[in-house]
């Protein structure tokens, strides 16, 4: 009962806290006036977190809320495809939520005093699209994979079908497959219509020296480093550059560094599709390999130490016979 009590209070707590974010979000769709601003700056770039990558294309809008006296600014963050439909200083609208209209839940006023809620919105945008960029369909993927695996085990255990014990040492094994192929780092597409060659300029580079690395786990050493470079190039037709990004061997040799000039091929209609010219890729073959053998290695040393267990076992139970 007790334990019963304090999960109840946790959940209450949770909800409680999140209660004004969730409202204040969906208040700016329902009662969120239009206000004009301009696209004040644009900025795409590429960051690399524990051997996994990913783009960002962040516009920053400026707009003067009817209820204060100072101008503000509201970063969006927007899918690549919808980044190129704006420019800098394009005029756009947005929908603004004063001060007054703020949900009447505990907690609501003061978070949107020190501008803790979200209380403006690009037009066309609503609470549903905005939380959708934050779930890649990579990950949406794992939640239906693990999900399914869930299901699957609970139905098992309600019908007590046989073998239950092992059903969930496979979905444990399944679930670490799944896991590990989907944090192994791999070629990125290779543009493949209407392709067309352009130089531009390396932004960023990130390098990868180790696979399978989370916040708390160290992974282990890639047989072949990565290189994450982003080059910022202007494709033809087009008014403002775009970012590519290309994962390619690192070559302490031949290092790339921002700032450098280089070619690159890309699809006309994908221009974020591309590939640095005179680059090799053949880190995922390497690193394959390397982990084969590092698979292969641990269990010649578990077979070996198993055999060497069993042999001193079978001499000391001899030692013993002998002496008695």
């Amino acid at each position: 009962m007790l334990r019963a009590t304090i999960l109840l209070l946790l959940i209450s707590g949770a909800v409680l806290l999140a209660l004004p974010f969730v409202a204040a979000s969906l208040y700016v769709d329902q009662r969120g006036i239009t206000v004009p601003g301009r696209v004040f700056s644009k900025r795409e770039d590429v960051t690399v977190h524990n051997a996994r990558w990913q783009r960002s294309c962040e516009m920053t809008v400026e707009y003067s809320p009817p209820d204060a006296s100072s101008v503000a600014f509201l970063k969006v963050r927007l899918p690549p495809e919808q980044y190129d439909e704006y420019r800098k200083g394009q005029p756009v609208s947005l929908r603004y939520l004063p001060a007054k209209d703020l949900p009447d839940v505990p907690m609501a006023k003061f978070l949107g005093q020190v501008h803790a809620l979200t209380t403006a919105r690009l037009a066309g945008q609503t609470a549903f699209s905005a939380w959708k960029l934050l779930f890649t369909p990579g990950i949406v993927a794992l939640c239906c994979i693990f999900g399914a695996l869930a299901a699957l085990l609970i139905v098992w255990r309600l019908c007590r079908l046989p073998g239950f014990a092992w059903a969930v040492f496979a979905c444990v094994l399944a679930v670490l497959a799944v896991v590990l192929v989907s944090e192994f780092p791999t070629r990125l597409p290779a543009p493949s219509s209407d392709v067309r060659s352009a130089s531009g300029t390396v932004k960023t580079v990130e390098l990868i020296t180790r696979i399978f690395e989370g916040d708390h786990e160290s992974g282990m050493e890639a047989s072949q480093p990565m290189s994450v470079v982003g080059v910022e190039f202007l494709p033809a037709g087009r008014l403002e550059p775009v970012l590519a990004i290309d994962v390619i061997d690192a070559n302490p040799a031949s290092a790339l560094k921002p700032g450098a000039v280089v070619a690159l091929d890309y699809e006309a209609a994908s221009p974020r599709t591309a590939r640095l010219r005179n680059a090799t890729r053949t880190f995922v073959e390497r690193n394959l390999n390397g982990i084969a053998l590092e698979g292969a290695l641990c269990l010649l040393v578990l077979v070996g130490g198993f055999a060497v267990t069993q042999l001193l076992g079978r001499a000391w139970k001899r030692l013993l016979a002998r002496r008695g």
